[in-house]
């Protein structure tokens, strides 16, 4: 069997797809991975075959709507909007629509490269992630299933819609008409989110569980992992995707966050996902660059991050609590989640130190509830079926 994989970025979108890629290779199909030329390094350093498609100048030069400053910015939108947009007003859905467009951009860069390939290769069925637009299209063109790849806990598991839960996206649409195939929904939506931290679901769709197996990238283990300098150890990280969330009007929250972390006894273990001013950091703050979290995390007695999915979803499957300081509106809605189940706490937003200092020396002093909750989400998530199981799945139907 061939099974196309394909992404629109990288590492981000790209990582939660690893294990059921390596799932499928691992059980003797043969995988490609499809994705703009940016994607081509992380593709092949996971282990797996590169397929380079669109012109990668092109899509970042895509402009960038007015309407999307407002996901950069620290918001607090009515829970469970990612499952259901119709809880969104006007000018919050004008946001979600011009994210959407943007992606459909993507897509129809994307896909006369894609669709090339897709006639050679003739894949059996298509694995794209939510918003790699270009995925469904070419299963619709080639007459294969495509199944959708959730990337983000809480992510809207639907095809685009426009102006309500029910509308489609009229630039989704002409995706399709582009190359005269009939608009096809995915065959399932493969969700690796443990059931407490999904929100409520919209429109009905077809899940497909997924236990999470952390993919972080690879590096090697550090001798210091085993060494910590302090009885406790809390990780500070952005992620891979927190400079893109920086709200320039806004304070620098790692600055803050560190600055707050000041007094507090635990080694303090900064895991930048960009350029980082090592000599402007405290003194107290080690660095660890490119050391995967699936590593690092299991060390800590506490992660501050900022709500992305691949942070908290490792954090959970390694019981570790957390502290959520989100960035954006998608952010927000993943530290709902994580303060839903108890494996930790959201602060909307941070102004100054002297909160963020009190819920750390608090979340330290009495790790027993947040550890105990993070201790059933782990549970619930190693109940999922495993990678493999739902690549067999998947390759019987």
């Amino acid at each position: 069997m061939r099974v196309l994989f394909t992404t629109w970025a990288a590492p981000g979108h790209l990582f939660p797809m690893v294990p059921l890629a390596w799932a499928f290779q691992a059980a003797g199909h043969d995988v490609r991975v499809a994705g703009p030329p940016g994607c081509r390094d992380a593709v092949t350093r996971a282990g797996l075959c590169a397929v380079a498609v669109g012109d990668q100048d092109a899509i970042a030069g895509l402009p960038k709507p007015p309407e999307l400053a407002a996901w950069g910015r620290p918001a607090r939108w009515p829970h469970g909007w990612s499952a259901h947009l119709d809880l969104l007003d006007s000018g919050r859905r004008r946001v979600i629509r011009a994210l959407y467009e943007k992606q459909c951009a993507v897509a129809g860069l994307m896909l006369d490269d894609l669709v090339d390939f897709g006639r050679w290769w003739r894949p059996d069925l298509v694995v794209h992630d939510v918003l790699a637009m270009a995925g469904p299209v070419l299963a619709a063109v080639l007459g294969v299933p495509a199944v959708g790849h959730g990337w983000e806990i809480g992510s809207t598991l639907h095809p685009p819609t426009g102006d309500t839960d029910s509308e489609p996206l009229p630039a989704y649409l002409g995706l399709f008409e582009r190359f005269g195939a009939d608009v096809t929904a995915p065959a399932g939506w493969v969700d690796p989110c443990p059931p407490s931290l999904r929100p409520p679901d919209g429109a009905p769709v077809r899940r497909l569980p997924m236990r999470c197996v952390p993919y972080n990238g690879s590096g090697p283990q550090p001798d210091w992992l085993a060494r910590p300098e302090r009885p406790r150890r809390v990780c500070v990280t952005a992620g891979v995707a927190g400079a893109r969330y920086r709200d320039p009007g806004g304070p620098d929250v790692l600055a803050l966050t560190l600055e707050s972390l000041d007094s507090v006894d635990a080694e303090i273990v900064l895991a930048p996902g960009g350029p980082v001013a090592t000599d402007a950091l405290p003194g107290h703050v080690r660095v660890a660059r490119d050391v995967p979290f699936r590593t690092l995390l299991p060390t800590c007695d506490l992660v501050v991050h900022h709500g992305g999915a691949g942070t908290a979803l490792t954090a959970v499957v390694m019981g570790v609590p957390q502290l959520v300081v989100p960035p954006s509106p998608i952010c927000t809605e993943i530290g709902h989640g994580i303060a839903r189940s108890g494996a930790g706490v959201m602060l909307d937003r941070l102004d100054s130190t002297e909160l963020l200092l009190k819920t750390v020396t608090e979340m330290l002093a009495d790790p027993g509830p947040c550890r105990e909750a993070a201790g059933r989400v782990a549970s619930e998530t190693a109940a999922l079926p495993s990678p493999s199981a739902l690549a067999a799945g998947l390759a019987a139907s």
